[in-house]
């Protein structure tokens, strides 16, 4: 079976154009992507928790994976968080579009479940 030249050309384009549209879809994200990133998360974050840690300083947020596709972004991470009566922590992920983070919270310290679940407050999305 053979093929044209007319119809190898178009095929190879397709096969070029999957390629850039894959590699824009999963890249990972620049210092200044997770910059902005990490400000969003630790915004969204602080707000979410604010139930049940009302005082909180010293916000640090670690992210595990950061990507870019467009102008939306993704991450899992890790904020730790020191509240009056110690540190708290959640685990999860956000997604980021136009520098504000929507989180869901998958894990979170034993100390900040207890106090959620005595304020009862969910905050854990699953």
């Amino acid at each position: 079976m053979h093929t044209s030249p007319k119809a190898r050309l178009l095929a190879g384009a397709l096969a070029l154009s999957f390629a850039v549209v894959s590699s824009q879809a999963f890249a990972d994200c620049d210092e200044g992507q997770e910059t902005v990133v990490g400000k969003a998360i630790a915004a969204a974050a602080g707000a979410k928790i604010s139930a049940v840690v009302p005082s909180q300083s010293k916000q640090m947020v670690n992210l595990e994976t950061c990507e870019v596709a467009g102008s939306n972004m993704s991450a899992d991470f890790k904020f730790n968080v020191i509240g009056a009566d110690g540190l708290y922590w959640i685990t999860g992920t956000a997604k980021v579009v136009g520098g504000k983070a929507d989180v869901k919270i998958g894990g979170m310290s034993p100390n900040l479940a207890a106090a959620s679940a005595k304020a009862g407050v969910k905050l854990a999305s699953n």
